[in-house]
């Protein structure tokens, strides 16, 4: 049993237009395909880590539901080496356990690392309330950076570094 989070777009709809329920477990049949991860994957995919799911929608011009989930079935591990993505799951027999509230997301955060903040930022809508939030714990400028750069487009972030 795995826990971690599924990313889904509103209403917990999937990239492939299945809607789930909290609190219901789903199962693919393996004996129709074996599961494997990936976009040509079989099998309900899920991360470790929030803010890699993150990767796979357009949470800046979409609204996204994260949900907490459980694997109850056969698991079986990925990774990104080049991105430095890792523990990136897909298993046949999943437990939608709860949609998180922007509150536990931003509380999640904040309880992360700096490389986490960072690709956290660049993939989820912020509000300036919950930027402010989080620069209060985190007032370094690789936080700082990201925000800039990712949230307020200040494409010039980066640039003004190189010599």
């Amino acid at each position: 049993m795995i826990e971690g989070y599924k990313v889904f777009n509103k209403g917990l709809v999937n990239n492939y237009g299945m809607h789930f329920l909290e609190h219901q477990d789903y199962q693919v049949d393996k004996r129709k395909q074996e599961i494997k991860y990936g976009l040509d994957g079989y099998g309900f995919h899920f991360v470790k880590r929030l803010e890699d799911g993150l990767r796979y929608f357009d949470s800046f011009n979409k609204d996204v539901d994260i949900a907490k989930v459980v694997a109850l079935g056969d698991v079986k591990e990925s990774f990104d080496d080049y991105y430095g993505y890792y523990d990136l799951y897909v298993t046949d027999h999943i437990f939608i356990d709860h949609v998180l509230t922007r509150e536990e997301i931003i509380d999640y955060i904040k309880g992360t690392s700096i490389m986490q903040i960072e690709r956290f930022v660049a993939n989820y809508k912020l509000t300036d309330k919950e930027i402010a939030t989080i620069l209060k714990d985190y007032p370094c400028d690789k936080v700082k950076n990201a925000i800039n750069y990712y949230q307020y487009k200040d494409y010039k972030t980066y640039t003004k570094y190189k010599k």
